[in-house]
């Protein structure tokens, strides 16, 4: 995994250059979750954007290769389920 004097990267998932990574950075002493784009297989400090159609099979990579927590999984799908239920047939 690449590793830069501010992280180490723990893992990632992407699709078309666009990745979802789970990081540790090192002067906060803490893992984080970053959006990036890499271009050319180069990383560039700039914003992912996305439009949804391809936000989803991002996020659906980074759930099923590790890249979020259990926890963190758990606690959107009692999201979605909420927001579901409160608010049935939108979106």
């Amino acid at each position: 995994m690449a590793e830069t004097k501010y992280a180490r990267q723990i893992n990632f998932a992407e699709i078309d250059e666009c990745r979802i990574e789970r990081i540790f950075v090192k002067a906060l002493g803490q893992e984080e979750i970053r959006f990036s784009w890499w271009p050319g297989g180069k990383f560039t400090p700039r914003p992912l954007d996305l439009p949804e159609a391809q936000l989803l099979p991002l996020i659906h990579d980074a759930i099923t290769q590790g890249v979020f927590t259990q926890s963190f999984v758990d606690g959107l799908r009692d999201m979605l389920n909420e927001a579901t239920r409160q608010h049935p047939g939108q979106g």
